[in-house]
């Protein structure tokens, strides 16, 4: 009988269960590396982010503030979890912290607890700083939610060209040949896997699937200096992505 396979998206799941997993607690805990005025500044500079903070930006201004990589990292995955998992779990910070400390007093392992009681109380007082409803991880959220509503993306796409030879009732002589294309596409389904399907396409329509693909460039490109021009920003979603 096959293994039985689980497939997770997303942040960190606060919804199961009642308490938090533990790699976001060790995430937590590198707060205590930084300074509270620091992280003050830090959730100040997010504050005022003006637009759409995807992941990269997001990252980038957390190691404008923190030096050290390692911490750097946890600090931004932490703020970008917490912000993900709070929003679609409808739970406010308070009672995030209630679960983290629920499972930091009921360990699973036997090597002690994820952060003492003290380092907890800091924990707590750190995460307030920093962990915030900011405006432009919001805005980046909406975009991402519309975009992924419009329609499945595009995970792979090809184009096969070949050739398949038709034989005599011998198979001995090949007695004509058939020049043909195979357009493949697959996309990302609802639940995250691919959904994929291929279709034969004829010469004529080939050259009418190009014709197509330059019209709609052309508009795109116009779309873009449109938008350029009433100084509109677009959301870095994957659905915008522009060619090199």
């Amino acid at each position: 009988m096959p293994e039985t396979v689980f497939y997770m998206r997303g942040a960190f799941p606060l919804t199961t269960g009642r308490g938090v997993p533990p790699e976001m607690i060790a995430d937590a805990k590198a707060l205590l590396e930084l300074q509270p005025d620091l992280l003050g500044s830090l959730a100040h500079e997010l504050s005022s982010f003006s637009g759409f903070m995807d992941k990269p930006a997001l990252k980038k201004i957390v190691k404008s503030f923190v030096p050290n990589d390692d911490h750097a990292n946890r600090v931004y995955r932490l703020i970008s979890q917490l912000d993900e998992s709070l929003r679609q779990s409808n739970i406010d910070l308070q009672t995030l912290l209630g679960r983290m400390e629920e499972t930091i007093r009921s360990p699973e392992d036997e090597e002690g607890p994820l952060l003492t009681p003290t380092e907890f109380d800091e924990v707590k007082r750190r995460m307030a700083i920093i962990i915030k409803p900011y405006g432009g991880l919001h805005l980046q959220a909406k975009a991402q939610r519309l975009s992924e509503a419009t329609g499945q993306r595009l995970e792979q796409l090809e184009i096969i060209c070949d050739l398949r030879p038709v034989f005599d009732d011998e198979r001995e002589r090949v007695q004509g040949i058939i020049p043909y294309t195979i357009l493949k596409v697959a996309c990302i389904g609802p639940d995250g896997l691919p959904v994929a399907m291929e279709t034969i396409l004829t010469h004529a329509e080939v050259q009418e699937l190009a014709k197509k693909s330059e019209a709609a460039v052309e508009k795109l490109d116009r779309l873009r200096a449109f938008l350029a021009e009433k100084e509109l920003l677009i959301p870095p979603v994957p659905m915008v992505k522009k060619g090199e």
